[in-house]
This record gives structure tokens, C-alpha cells and sequence, in this order.
């Protein structure tokens, strides 16, 4: 994708890896040029985020439900119109992104949510469908704001993992009267990579168990031999 083909107005990701750490801010496209945009200055607290070059920063673009990434970009303040705006500079063309890339570990539990409010924390209890070091899905009957931020609480056993996230798809489920939400986590979590590599571990170990050996008759020679054949 190429830059004069990004719309004014339209929703961006801003993605920074920094000292081992991801965030994620969401935003509006304001104005295009040659191959630099304009977006409203990103702030925290009421203050606006300066970004040093020790940090990677990677441009994400939706275009027809594709995703669509410039890495490594350049961002600085810059003044128009009277206001104060971060640009960011888009060499060369956007690639197209998969997001799902990681491995996603089938869950299927029911654990709870907290999501922002105004007068704070509200927990609601979500079907945890899967989960990778990037994201989880989950479905629920309450309905969640696109870019609400979110808290998930994964337990197994006597572990829990906290992680924030920001709600970036809705989808209703007719059949169920529920909804279906993808999550895409803005910090990376050391633990959750240790548990999800644990569990796949734990799968793989399963699979290879269930290869048993089963004995069948040699009928030219009158015994048995061994045929090792997968359980399933």
C-alpha cells in the first residue's frame, strides 16, 4: 500500500517497542502529504509523548479488513494550523500485516474482564475463546466499546496473569446473542510467553503420547509384530 493511498479521518495504529515493552496508541489520520502524515498529538495524563530513538515504532493501516504495516517510521511534533500534531514520516510502501502470526491457544474457559469506566474498573465474565502473546478472543453478552481498554485476568491453577489490553474488533454472534471480541494487547508479558510455551509443550507431549503400539498378526510367518498408529 502505498501513501497517497491512506483516507483522511481514517483510524491508525501507532505501535512502540521499547525496552523490551509494546504499546499500542490508537488514532486518526488529520492530513496527508507526499509521504508523511498528520495525526493528533499522542498524550498521556495531559501530556504530550515525545519519543526517543531507542524506540522502534511501526505505522498499522486497515484498508478492507487488511492490515497493512510501516516499520521503523520516524515521529516528531510538529506545529499546524495553529495546533500541535505528531507527523510521522512512511517511507517506502506498507506490507501487509497478520496480526494472527502468532500462535493462538485454544482456552475455552470462562474468566473475568475488567474494562475502564468512568466511575472505574467494571468486571464482567467473558468466554476466553483463545489467546496468543498479542491478543485474545473472547465472547460475551455485554457489549464493549471498540478501543475500550480492557484488563484480562487469565488463571490455571494457583497462576495469574494480568495483562491490558484495547478491544480492536466486535463481532454479534446471532445464534449465540452474544459478541465476539478480539483484544490486542498493548504491553508484552514475559509470563504470559513462559505459560503459552508451557502449554504447548503440554499439548505436544499429549499428541505424542496417544501414538500407542498395537499388536497384529504376521500372517506368513505366524506372529506378531509391532505397528505403531496414531490413537486418533
Amino acid at each position: 500500500m502505498y501513501v497517497e493511498e491512506l483516507v483522511q479521518g481514517a483510524a491508525m495504529e501507532l505501535e512502540v517497542r521499547c525496552s523490551g515493552k509494546t504499546m499500542t496508541f490508537l488514532n486518526n489520520i488529520v492530513l496527508i502529504t507526499k509521504s508523511s502524515i498528520l495525526i493528533t498529538a499522542i498524550t498521556v495524563n495531559d501530556q504530550t509523548v515525545g519519543f526517543t530513538t531507542n524506540c522502534q515504532l511501526n505505522f498499522l493501516y486497515k484498508f478492507e479488513s487488511k492490515l497493512f504495516i510501516w516499520e521503523n517510521v520516524n515521529i516528531k511534533l510538529v506545529k499546524y494550523d495553529g495546533s500541535i500534531y505528531h507527523q510521522i514520516d512512511l517511507n517506502g510502501v506498507g506490507k501487509p500485516f497478520n496480526r494472527r502470526s502468532t500462535y493462538r491457544m485454544y482456552v475455552g474457559e470462562n474468566m473475568p474482564v475488567f474494562v475502564n469506566t468512568a466511575t472505574g474498573p467494571c468486571a464482567i465474565s467473558v468466554l476466553i475463546k483463545d489467546i496468543s502473546e498479542t491478543g485474545a478472543g473472547f465472547i460475551t453478552k455485554d457489549e464493549i466499546d471498540i478501543d475500550r481498554t480492557i484488563r484480562l485476568k487469565l488463571k490455571d491453577n494457583n497462576l495469574t496473569i494480568s495483562i491490558s489490553g484495547i478491544i480492536v474488533r466486535r463481532e454479534y454472534l446471532e445464534n449465540l446473542g452474544s459478541f465476539h471480541y478480539g483484544c490486542k494487547f498493548n504491553e508484552k508479558n514475559n509470563l504470559l510467553s513462559k505459560y503459552i510455551i508451557k502449554k504447548q509443550n503440554e499439548i505436544l507431549k499429549k499428541k505424542s503420547e496417544a501414538y500407542t503400539s498395537i499388536n497384529i498378526p504376521d500372517r506368513k510367518h505366524g506372529n506378531n509384530k509391532t505397528l505403531m498408529q496414531d490413537a486418533k
